[in-house]
């Protein structure tokens, strides 16, 4: 286990994301399942992730998520423009149904409220991944709109719909 924890929950830890990280993380991102949510057409190696990793951003917030003192995913709270967050989600097909996409995304969706001060925070979804739109919709997320045949996987263009919370609906 690496990383600071950022943010505790009752069943994940949020924790800094580390180059250590980086092992795990290739599993991951390179998971079939994971992969064609994610729309990554190349393998991602662990030097990949490593580079990704130390290149993070400090305009946007890339945590891992820790189950059981196991890196299960990530969770990221990106700045869209000054008052507006974009959060992005992935964990390890094993762990799903454990709530744990959940738990990182309301912590997550705390913090951009009441520490970033967002109005809004929204997150896109490709049209075929129905439990991230479950995650999102038993947040109170709202489908605001898709963006038609916006990306291309398995041979086809994918609609990517976009749901949104403002941070009077939201009641974490």
């Amino acid at each position: 286990m690496t990383g600071a924890v950022f943010l505790e929950g009752d069943k994940i830890d949020l924790r800094t994301m580390e180059v250590e990280d980086a092992e795990a993380f290739t599993e991951i991102v390179n998971h079939p399942e994971v992969r064609k949510f994610l729309a990554i057409r190349k393998p991602m190696n662990k030097q990949d992730e490593e580079e990704f990793i130390e290149n993070l951003s400090d305009d946007n917030i890339h945590l891992s998520i820790y189950a059981e003192d196991e890196l299960i995913g990530n969770i990221v709270l990106k700045e869209k423009e000054k008052d507006v967050g974009e959060i992005g989600l992935m964990i390890h097909p094993d762990a799903h149904g454990n709530g744990y996409g959940t738990e990182a995304s309301k912590l997550l969706i705390n913090h951009g409220f009441k520490q970033l001060r967002y109005n809004k925070i929204y997150a896109r979804v490709l049209s075929n991944n129905e439990k991230s739109k479950s995650v999102w919709e038993k947040l109170g997320f709202q489908e605001e709109g898709c963006l038609r045949e916006h990306i291309f996987i398995d041979g086809t263009f994918e609609n990517a719909h976009i749901y949104g919370i403002l941070e009077d609906e939201w009641h974490g």
